[in-house]
């Protein structure tokens, strides 16, 4: 525990910062802390890993959400691969800010604070692994940085999935025969895949192209007449690709 505590206190001194309106709190524990965790262990550990977050919007009446979950979930936090038990953090994505969002209780609305964008902080939410990873992005070809779903982890292949959320600006009619637009929210889910440890790249995700990863092309052939989605293909595609 003594490492734990000189690393958060290192961090502490690595951001200055610290959550205004919580220091000091002495109240009772809120909902959905752990068994024995006081309030004040909550916001110092919750201090110790969040940043503030640096891309928010203000135009009102905006069609959809940044998010695509709103909610916030019960999150494993993951500092150099270790996890600290009975420290209880809720997270949620924000796919337009591409910005973990971070809560002491899930029935909060809204946070001002992000987990700390570094690729030695990861955390899981609901099983899914977000890790801030580079990758060769598909709109402009070039290396970025991002958070990065984890959906699959072999020796030789792995896949994720970049969910993000593009906000388009209102949009005025021109003409009669035209139709104006609000402005919204618009999803973007891309699939990336990296071999042998290389920077994770597009993967098509059709059948056409996916069956060209295979040596074997009539076991492509019968694996890719599975149902499912798009991410249940994807696993069990990688799993035999593993194999192969």
């Amino acid at each position: 525990m003594k490492t734990t505590h000189l690393l958060f206190t290192l961090i502490i001194c690595a951001i200055g910062h610290s959550q205004a309106g919580y220091n000091g709190r002495t109240s009772a524990v809120p909902q959905g802390l752990a068994w024995g965790q006081t309030d004040a262990d909550a916001i110092n550990f919750f201090n110790n890993l969040t940043s503030r977050p640096k891309k928010t919007l203000s135009a009102k009446d905006i069609n959809g959400t940044p998010y695509f979950v709103e909610e916030f979930k019960l999150a494993k936090v993951y500092y150099g691969g270790k996890f600290e038990e009975g420290k209880n953090i809720y997270i949620r994505h924000n796919a337009y800010s591409d910005e973990l969002e971070m809560a002491i209780s899930p029935y909060q609305n809204a946070s001002d604070q992000i987990l700390l964008k570094t690729k030695e902080v990861f955390c899981e939410i609901e099983g899914v692994t977000f890790k801030l990873l580079p990758y060769i992005s598909k709109s402009s070809g070039q290396p970025e940085i991002g958070y990065l779903q984890s959906i699959f982890e072999g020796e030789k292949y792995s896949v994720y999935l970049n969910q993000t959320k593009v906000f388009m600006k209102q949009q005025a009619a021109r003409t009669s025969l035209e139709r104006s637009f609000p402005p919204r929210f618009v999803d973007s889910q891309v699939f990336y895949f990296s071999k042998e440890g290389e920077t994770p790249k597009y993967l098509n995700a059709s059948k056409g192209n996916l069956k060209k990863l295979f040596k074997n092309k009539g076991q492509a052939k019968e694996l890719l007449k599975m149902k499912g989605n798009d991410i249940e293909v994807i696993k069990n595609i990688f799993a035999a690709l593993e194999n192969e």
